[in-house]
């Protein structure tokens, strides 16, 4: 079958036109999205990329589905043409993309190529439309002024600067279970745990998922807002069904430079006065700097990320890991840093580097064994790759993680949200710690879905 032939045209957004979208203001990027069933996300500290409209599906799977995805966008660049001034992270032919956890899974992996996309950086915002070839993309003028006129009919109006955004959904939502029952996971808890005893693994992540329908419609761009609102620091995406807001960069390349974030031990956060909170992640901060069961989950991620980027890189840098602070959890961290050598681009490193120890366990081969065993569900894309790529191979990609995913443009009656947590297992993991760390960790998507 021959590549799909594509028209893309990037154009700067002027002042006016910036302050007229809002996007001069606290969420005015994510704003864009009030109200879209069919919105696409990459989302960080109100910078990156926000679209609509679905021009071009590139779908794979099994074991070969990251190299596959990686030829056919490399084939729908080279037939396709564009006009892009601008020629900076993001623009011209960009291509967000969702990969599943497990080569076995039946869901399937995608790149998808959306009509409308509106970057944002700290150089200023811009629009990308695409349009099958022979067709002319439409002009930046003609995208805002679409916007308008769907704002000024009363849809996606957008909410006041620095307030949660609140969509449509009454507060309120009813989490069933998902695959396995609270009482199965502790099951399989304990069996994994059996089996690294046994030597046949250092670590295993061990996930579940819980069923959560709102009381009323909310669309994807709603709920998206309120994960970028309460979870700023994290990515929040929307890609093809999967949503979330991650606090994991599996690896952004930059001209030839990479970075990657691993986060594995985590300590919970609880309710409380911002005091409190204060004074609790002080606390929790010393204890997961200490405690010997997160050292040793941190240090097995770690080690592994290194391994898997040192045979592609001139220069692996990797300073003292730290504490991440988030408003559910506490994460040991560590960033890499290197050179790629050659022309190893970004879905090349995700392949390199997926499944992380953090998401999968040690020794990879043997604990993700484990997981097809014992786990119980298909994880789909939960804990795969996700992020975006663009016309010379780089790209920011991060693991779906704190996510969910969608059975259509929302959740609602008749349409309920799949969320998911996970955890790594040692040896002398406590089961039930191991569950209720799996709740905080469902908690930012939960939160979002109206069942806080």
């Amino acid at each position: 079958m021959a590549p799909a032939r594509l028209f893309f045209r990037t154009d700067r957004l002027v002042d006016d036109q910036v302050r007229g979208l809002g996007l001069d203001t606290e969420g005015g990027l994510m704003g864009l999205l009030a109200g879209r069933g069919d919105a696409v996300s990459w989302v960080r500290h109100d910078r990156g990329l926000v679209g609509w409209g679905r021009l071009l599906e590139i779908e794979a799977r099994g074991a070969t589905r990251v190299d596959d995805l990686r030829a056919a966008w490399r084939e729908v660049v080279y037939a396709s043409w564009w006009r892009d001034p601008l020629v900076r992270p993001g623009t011209g032919p960009v291509a967000l993309g969702a990969i599943t956890f497990s080569a076995r899974s039946v869901q399937r992996s995608v790149l998808l190529v959306p009509r409308v996309l509106v970057g944002l950086d700290e150089e200023g915002a811009w629009v990308t439309t695409a349009a099958p070839s022979g067709q002319e993309p439409a002009s930046a003028a003609e995208v805002v002024a679409e916007i308008l006129a769907r704002r000024a009919g009363g849809a996606g109006a957008g909410t006041a600067v620095g307030t949660r955004p609140t969509g449509g959904a009454a507060t309120g939502a009813d989490v069933t279970t998902g695959a396995r029952t609270q009482t199965d996971y502790l099951a399989e808890l304990r069996a994994v745990q059996e089996h690294m005893r046994a030597g046949e693994a250092d670590k295993v992540v061990i996930a579940r998922d819980v069923l959560v329908t709102p009381a009323r419609h909310l669309p994807t761009g709603d709920l998206l807002g309120r994960l970028a609102h309460d979870y700023p620091s994290c990515w929040t995406f929307s890609i093809d069904g999967m949503v979330g807001a991650t606090p994991e960069l599996l690896v952004r390349i930059r001209q030839r430079r990479l970075e990657s974030r691993v986060l594995a031990g985590t300590a919970r956060r609880r309710p409380g006065s911002a005091a409190e909170r204060e004074a609790e992640a002080a606390r929790l901060a010393a204890w997961l700097e200490a405690d010997g069961k997160n050292n040793r989950e941190h240090a097995l991620a770690r080690a592994s990320a290194i391994e898997a980027l040192e045979p592609l890189c001139s220069v692996v840098e990797a300073p003292e890991r730290f504490v991440l602070t988030l408003p559910n959890v506490l994460h040991l961290a560590s960033d890499i840093s290197g050179v790629v050598a050659g022309d190893t681009g970004a879905l090349s490193l995700v392949k390199a580097l997926h499944p992380t120890a953090a998401v999968g366990g040690t020794p990879t081969p043997a604990a993700v064994a484990l997981i097809d065993e014992l786990e119980g569900m298909d994880r789909g894309r939960y804990a795969g790759p996700v992020g975006w790529v663009d016309w010379h191979g780089e790209g920011e990609w991060c693991i779906a993680l704190r996510s969910a995913e969608l059975s259509g443009p929302g959740a609602g009656p008749g349409a309920p949200a799949r969320v998911f947590g996970g955890g790594g297992i040692m040896p002398d993991s406590d089961p039930e710690d191991e569950l209720a760390e799996t709740r905080a960790k469902m908690r930012p998507v939960l939160s979002a879905l109206g069942a806080d």
